[in-house]
């Protein structure tokens, strides 16, 4: 992924070059302006390959201020051809100065963010084996993402009053660039809203600049138009549905119909393979977010699915659009890094931090909390060495998990110390919890296997005698106290006064 999107971006940069040098030799009056917007246009890309292509945080730092400088500029661009292209004039001069003051102070508060620290910090991610470096936004970004969506959308909208109020010889011009803002628009919330840690979305900025030069230099018609933008969405690598107002499937992309297996351009039958593969989606009419499953076993895939409403300038609905994104890779990403935070590498059962979690949410009123401490560990650890140790600690971790259940919790909190949630029990079962915990000492004392004879010693507290979760811990502390003074190997319970 890395080498091709790095290739991507450059491939798109060269071709920016070209066509900028070119826009600017035409004999068009906006040939000036549509090369500089594509100039402009190559800052950000390449701040985007800088954080692609290298694994190195000062690189990934100066590709995400040059990314950022970059798009102020290039908005700027956008919306003085805007104006150009659609033959509109500011309507006042403060109102420029005004955008110019938005724009310029985005850049400064930019460039001041190596010393404040107030627009992104960066964090260190692996995607498919690679290091990538992911922003962690302030309120800098905030600022950034506000002045640049804001005038963004204030370009689509001036190109939409410009197509609505134009004769309908001329109308197709505008509506050309219009449905490519709007592609790359939408592009870039699916980025947004889908967190993904690649930002591809300057592809679509690529291929919007290029397609602002074909079609204000070389002007063609609807069909070949509409050819190549559907080329573009069909590269992207979610899948887009597109439905009219009847949620009838009108337009789905390549990925989208590999995903529910319609041949040809039946799109009709996309909603039936997405009902076959996620079942049916709520109907409701404003935009959602939802996570789903499909397959089962090793074969079971993750998808994160949005739904968002196209609407017209009267705010009435005219459609919607359904991105579904695979994010199986992310999700077992994530999974694993929970597991890494939640379990202990050692023993493989949940650590200090898993720990904490189960203790603020196991029921109380239905579960014992078993305190386990090894007995004379240190000695063992001093007599036998720390391998050694680790053994017996992963001896008395199997010696635990035999004999409960794998509903039950269990969790090394210290060095030589387990607690484990019994959960879903009532108080009469102390007696079994006594004999689970003989059993335990009974497989320890076995040296059959080398290892030196351990035992532990167990207080057990039950959580409906507690008020909260400290008072609970400190009685099966008690407990645990009371089956040391009384000579160790065995547990005591903790009974209220």
């Amino acid at each position: 992924m890395r080498y091709v999107l790095s290739a991507v971006f450059l491939i798109l940069i060269i071709l920016l070059r070209i066509f900028s040098v070119r826009a600017n030799r035409s004999r068009r009056d906006i040939g000036k302006t549509v090369g500089w917007m594509l100039t402009c246009l190559i800052p950000p890309l390449f701040g985007n390959f800088l954080t692609v292509a290298f694994g190195n945080r000062v690189i990934a730092g100066i590709g995400y201020h040059l990314y950022m400088i970059g798009m102020d500029y290039f908005t700027f661009a956008l919306l003085k051809f805007t104006f150009e292209y659609c033959n509109f004039t500011w309507s006042s001069k403060g109102l420029r100065i005004f955008v110019l003051s938005l724009l310029g102070i985005d850049v400064i508060q930019i460039l001041l963010n190596p010393i404040f620290h107030h627009v992104f910090a960066m964090t260190p991610i692996t995607v498919n084996g690679y290091i990538y470096y992911d922003i962690l936004p302030f309120w800098g970004r905030s600022y950034h993402s506000a002045v640049v969506f804001g005038i963004f959308t204030a370009v689509i909208i001036l190109f939409f009053i410009k197509m609505v109020r134009s004769p309908r010889i001329y109308t197709e011009r505008y509506l050309v660039i219009l449905v490519a803002l709007l592609t790359t628009f939408v592009w870039q919330n699916i980025y947004l809203f889908s967190r993904s840690p690649l930002n591809r979305t300057m592809i679509g900025f690529g291929f919007f600049g290029l397609l602002v030069y074909y079609f204000s230099i070389r002007y063609r018609p609807t069909r070949l138009i509409d050819r190549m933008l559907a080329t573009i969405a069909s590269e992207i690598p979610e899948s887009l549905f597109f439905f009219d107002t009847n949620r009838h499937c009108v337009w789905a992309n390549k990925p989208a119909l590999a995903l529910t297996g319609v041949e040809g351009n039946d799109y009709y039958q996309a909603t039936e393979g997405l009902n076959r593969l996620f079942g049916t989606f709520d109907e409701q009419e404003d935009n959602w977010t939802t996570r789903r499953t499909a397959g089962s076993g090793p074969d079971e895939k993750s998808y994160v699915i949005e739904k968002r409403l196209l609407s017209d300038s009267d705010g009435q609905v005219i459609g919607s659009f359904l991105s579904v994104r695979d994010n199986t890779d992310d999700q077992r990403a994530l999974e694993n890094e929970m597991y890494k935070a939640t379990h202990d590498s050692l023993t493989r059962v949940y650590n200090r931090a898993g720990y904490d979690l189960l203790l603020a949410g196991v029921p109380m009123h239905s579960t014992f909390m078993l305190l386990i401490d090894a007995d004379n560990f240190k000695e063992v650890n001093d007599s036998y060495g720390h391998e050694t140790g680790d053994r017996i600690l992963q001896k008395i971790t199997e010696s635990i998990r035999s004999v409960f259940r794998a509903e039950d919790y269990i969790c090394r909190i210290g060095g030589d110390e387990f607690v484990v949630f019994m959960v879903n029990t009532i108080e009469s079962q102390r007696k079994l919890i006594a004999h689970k915990v003989h059993s335990i000492n009974r497989k320890l004392s076995d040296t059959s296997d080398g290892l030196p004879a351990a035992s532990v010693s167990v207080g057990v507290a039950f959580g409906g005698d507690a008020a909260d979760q400290k008072e609970w811990f400190e009685n099966a502390d008690k407990a645990l106290y009371e089956t040391k003074r009384s000579g160790k190997n065995g547990c005591s319970f903790y009974h209220a006064d």
